[in-house]
């Protein structure tokens, strides 16, 4: 399993992962919001399921998709991806 961190915007989604199947772990000091999509969201978008400040979520994806991720509001921290 690699475990990586990714550092997310309130102004645009980041590809967070293409894994099949992983775990998502905010540490931001805000919600952070999460989508799966064929290609990279516009920044207008803000559809996402929410992720709590100190929450973990896991996913599993057969075949792979794309996960995005970005603040709901400006802040700072990162989320800790760990994909397998």
């Amino acid at each position: 399993m690699a475990t990586t961190t990714v550092t997310p915007t309130a102004t645009a989604w980041v590809l967070v992962s293409a894994a099949g199947s992983g775990t998502l772990e905010n540490q931001t000091n805000q919600i952070v919001l999460y989508r799966t999509d064929a290609a990279l969201p516009a920044p207008s978008m803000t559809v996402g399921h929410q992720l709590d400040r100190g929450q973990r979520d896991a996913w599993s994806f057969d075949p792979p998709q794309n996960l995005y991720a970005r603040m709901a509001l400006s802040g700072s921290g990162v989320l800790v991806v760990t994909e397998g």
